[in-house]
């Protein structure tokens, strides 16, 4: 099983503006989302993360597992395909091996990459480096997550400005 952060950011490490404002993200093409996208099994996100792609209207991981991580007992969800979990991170992952899982894709948000890192669970780190300064919003990297070793694999560039680093957690 490998888990993949893929995520797009602002130049200045931004995943989100202020008010959870995603109006700066490039929409004149996919940037490889689509492929990506494709052979991904299972999402894995933060509640805050949750919310803000269900006030978009109809649920768009529908055909895909998809577990909203949070420490809200209460929480309960109504998109489809979608369970909750509230336990340790590493269980989590311990079962999504044996449900078999093969392509996890870690949607966000920053707390969520955090914990993630610190338990040594991220497997890849795709990032689409925005050529925007956002100055204020949510951070992709929030402090307090330990060092952690990349291998670049390879990058791309696009006439936008765009610039796509993908990485292999060391």
């Amino acid at each position: 099983m490998t888990i993949t952060l893929f995520v797009a950011t602002s130049l200045d490490g931004y995943i989100a503006g202020p008010d959870d404002d995603l109006s700066w993200l490039f929409t004149d093409t996919d940037y490889g989302f689509d492929d990506f996208f494709a052979n991904v099994d299972t999402l894995i996100m933060g509640r805050g993360t949750y919310e803000v792609v269900k006030s978009f209207g109809k649920w768009p991981y529908a055909d895909k597992a998809n577990v909203v991580i949070t420490r809200r007992s209460d929480l309960v969800t109504d998109t489809p395909g979608t369970t909750v979990f509230n336990g340790e991170l590493p269980e989590l992952v311990q079962q999504l091996q044996e449900d078999g899982a093969e392509e996890v894709w870690l949607v966000g948000g920053g707390e969520l990459v955090k914990s993630m890192l610190t338990g040594g669970l991220i497997d890849r780190i795709t990032v689409s480096l925005h050529p925007v300064l956002l100055g204020n919003g949510i951070r992709l990297f929030p402090d307090g997550f330990p060092r952690t070793a990349l291998t670049l694999e390879d990058s791309a560039q696009y006439d936008s400005g765009l610039v796509q680093l993908n990485y292999h957690v060391k």
